[in-house]
């Protein structure tokens, strides 16, 4: 028979999986699934993914869907300054009656990362959004300035045209030879047929392809040059976004979080890093993740229904998403 305790949903929506977490009012953890994507830019069945994973930890976890008192979803794909009618129908099939609060996935990765802080989150996997967060609450992202760095697929774009134009070294054999296999092609020119004939094929499904090579791009950057100025190249735009919105956040010092896959990698992380924290005003510095993103969406669920945020709380939600 279902429990009676009362309890917070948290959703982590991206282009590639769904995570979801029950936790009780004190931050514990009573239960957890990973699904597929529910991004609705990057899966057609978005809902339908988020909805049953929601379903799914409650099974899990013997939950009464009338004990949910919240739910907090960061969405991929859900623009933080533009309409989003889409939403209103997009969680019916969770069978869930309790308030929800919906937003980007940088606003929950923002609220892990930095506990709350007032900074700047990159988040870098399927998609790629970085926003700041001021002192009065208000998220602004680096598109207002008419700026997009890229994600994951967009890292492979830079790796696959210097490619098709021959624009490569002989220490760029093995990538190249990587990517080629990638896409079960001989030589150059079969890639490049493969490519055009890409042009017909179902969107998401192509970006999906793309995407799905940035680990061997990452992989490779001590080993080709190709992989390297590819990942430098993508680490600088990133960069640029951040420092567009730093002086939004301070004039002084500025934190500056990563989430996501790519984000987080040894090897984009690395270049980053050294962007960033070279002498400027303001200040930028990388701050250590207190919470995934799933801890934030449980933070920002908690707190929606009145629980006060202690370093206590961020302890045992810390030991729950395991940081």
């Amino acid at each position: 028979m279902p429990t009676s305790e009362r309890y917070v949903v948290a959703v982590d929506s991206g282009g590639t999986q769904t995570r979801v977490g029950c936790f009780t009012l004190d931050g514990v953890l009573l239960a957890r699934r990973v699904g597929e994507g529910g991004s609705p830019t990057h899966n057609h069945t978005a809902a339908e993914n988020v909805c049953s994973t929601i379903a799914a930890a409650m099974t899990v976890g013997g939950l009464a869907a009338e004990s949910a008192v919240a739910l907090t979803a960061g969405m991929a794909g859900y623009e933080i300054d533009a309409a989003n009618g889409w939403i209103d129908t997009f969680f019916d099939g969770a069978a869930l009656t309790c308030p929800r609060q919906v937003v980007n996935d940088a606003v929950i990765a923002h609220r892990g990362a930095l506990a709350g802080v007032p900074g700047v989150i990159v988040v870098g996997g399927t998609g790629s959004m970085i926003a700041a967060i001021t002192d009065d609450g208000t998220v602004v992202e680096s598109g207002r300035f008419q700026h997009y760095a890229g994600g994951a697929r967009h890292l492979v774009y830079e790796a696959m045209h210097r490619i098709l134009i021959g624009d490569h070294a002989d220490a760029d054999a093995k990538l190249v030879e990587t990517v080629l296999a990638w896409w079960g092609v001989r030589d150059v020119g079969d890639l490049r047929r493969i490519v055009l004939g890409l042009d017909g094929q179902d969107y998401n499904d192509v970006k999906r392809r793309y995407g799905g090579l940035a680990p061997a791009i990452t992989a490779a950057v001590d080993d080709s040059p190709l992989a390297d100025a590819a990942v430098t190249r993508l680490a600088e735009k990133t960069a640029v976004g951040v420092r567009l919105l730093a002086p939004l956040v301070s004039r002084s010092v500025v934190p500056v979080a990563l989430a996501g896959a790519l984000a987080t990698s040894a090897e984009f992380a690395d270049r980053i890093t050294r962007l960033l924290t070279a002498s400027s005003e303001p200040h930028i510095t990388i701050a250590s993740a207190a919470l995934d993103p799933l801890g934030g969406a449980a933070l920002m669920a908690l707190k929606s229904v009145g629980v006060a945020i202690t370093p206590e709380l961020v302890r045992r939600l810390q030991v729950s998403t395991g940081r």
